[in-house]
């Protein structure tokens, strides 16, 4: 073999050489990215597990709001119920009182019109 084909098979070879050492860089770089790939999954399930909890604290809070917003809207409708009822009840005293009081007043009303009469009487007497 001349030294210029040598030259030319040890120029040749140094590629071939070069080219393997690449394909093996590249190699470990798939490898680094799949395990890259594999930290990125890993990570993202942790958030996604915390997204979950968190919408689920989310629900849970709306629920115990709509929850109270029922109870609340519930227990207006009693006290709106018992205010009618007291409302009527309270109006029925005060017409029975108030008839009351107008049988007293006519009751008065005829004793001072009988005492006037009366008055009127010993008045003519004593004229």
């Amino acid at each position: 073999m001349a030294d210029g084909e040598y030259q030319e098979l040890v120029k040749f070879l140094g590629r071939k050489f070069e080219e393997v050492d690449r394909r093996f860089d590249e190699t470990a770089t798939k490898e680094e990215l799949r395990a890259q790939q594999a930290e990125t999954r890993r990570h993202f399930d942790v958030v996604a597990e915390d997204l979950r909890s968190r919408m689920q604290l989310v629900a849970e809070g709306h629920q115990a709001l709509v929850d109270g917003h029922q109870a609340l809207a519930e227990g207006q409708e009693r006290i709106l119920v018992r205010m009618e009822r007291m409302e009527r009840e309270l109006g029925a005293m005060i017409r029975i009182s108030y008839a009351e009081l107008e049988q007293r007043i006519q009751k008065v009303e005829q004793g001072m019109t009988a005492l006037q009469d009366r008055m009127a009487r010993v008045e003519a007497r004593q004229t």
